[in-house]
């Protein structure tokens, strides 16, 4: 990562002064969308298994009351993790005018999103689905903050569409890119993988913050605890290099930063799910008596579900970026 380490290989040491504030600017809301966004999406992961577990135990009319009554959350992850994205696809957008389509078409969709969710609570607490407008369910004031943020995101709607206003009268500083993927395709190649990595990406990092608080070390198995969290730690970890260093890097060495990247996370996956796999031969109890605060779908299942879908993802991932690194790398030679 030498070459990464060297500022003027970085995209903002081209930059003038208003092209870096732009750039903070949209950094600002990446955080500003990711954060609630994976604490909103760990609580949908919750509400999705215990559903599965009502339906797998007979009991499909508590799964169909729990969705009707956590429909506000659901929206609301949803919307966090559609401001986050369509945000990103701003920044990255190939020209002027499709980042000032994206701001108002994401605009858009996030007043429609934040009116069904604040109307939703409001008839649902007229119609008595809610005892009151402030149960403490999901968090102490649900689902008055559900009411709150569909109100948020009725103004962050109408914000987008006047932003994508001053950037059609007024341009845009900050450089356009072309990002569409390794054979040109966005949803064809990375689109996809990079929705899933990002998914991953917010679950682990809500699951590094609340495996500080509810890995239970009473019975033991610390060192399964441990791998357990850094396995969810490297898929934050992974969308972390990805978004702020090898989207950050110059496009000349793009290529490089992403076998380099690629293959110092292929390495560490790898050893840490080897790792995981044999904490669970050897302590079977461990998920259940140590980590069923952030397992829940092998909690309710007894099985390893986590292996499967981490594993997966942890290990494809940076296969995935090698692949891509050595295209790019290929295409630059060919241009040169």
């Amino acid at each position: 990562m030498a070459a990464y380490l060297t500022r003027n290989d970085r995209i903002k040491s081209e930059l003038g002064k208003d092209a870096r504030r732009e750039r903070r600017f949209y950094m600002f809301f990446s955080i500003l969308a990711f954060v609630p966004g994976a604490f909103a999406l760990w609580e949908i992961n919750y509400e999705l298994w215990n559903m599965i577990g009502s339906v797998a135990s007979n009991s499909p009319d508590m799964a169909l009351t729990q969705t009707v009554r956590m429909l506000p959350l659901y929206l609301t992850g949803a919307s966090f993790i559609f401001f986050l994205i369509y945000t990103n696809g701003a920044y990255r957008a190939k020209n002027v005018k499709a980042r000032a389509s994206k701001w108002c078409a994401g605009g858009i969709v996030m007043i429609v999103l934040g009116m069904i969710t604040a109307a939703y609570v409001g008839i649902g607490v007229a119609l008595g689905e809610y005892d009151r407008l402030i149960e403490g369910y999901v968090s102490p004031l649900f689902p008055l903050d559900m009411l709150l943020a569909g109100v948020i995101f009725i103004g962050v709607g109408f914000l987008s569409i006047r932003y994508s206003k001053v950037i059609g009268e007024k341009g845009s500083a900050l450089p356009c890119v072309d990002d569409r993927g390794l054979f040109g395709w966005r949803l064809r190649t990375f689109g996809l993988l990079r929705a899933l990595c990002l998914l991953m990406a917010m679950i682990g990092f809500a699951a590094c913050f609340w495996g500080i608080f509810v890995l239970d070390f009473a019975h033991g198995c610390l060192m399964y605890g441990i791998v357990l969290w850094l396995n969810y730690f490297t898929a934050f970890a992974m969308y972390f290099a990805y978004k702020y260093i090898f989207c950050e890097t110059k496009p000349g060495i793009r290529g490089t930063t992403a076998v380099k990247l690629g293959s110092i996370f292929l390495i560490i996956n790898v050893i840490l799910f080897a790792l995981h796999l044999i904490t669970v031969q050897i302590w079977n109890e461990a998920p259940d008596v140590v980590a069923f605060g952030i397992l829940p779908a092998d909690f309710l299942t007894s099985m390893n579900i986590f292996a499967v879908f981490y594993g997966v993802n942890n290990i494809l991932a940076p296969i995935i970026a090698i692949a891509r690194g050595l295209v790019m790398e290929k295409k630059n030679r060919s241009i040169a």
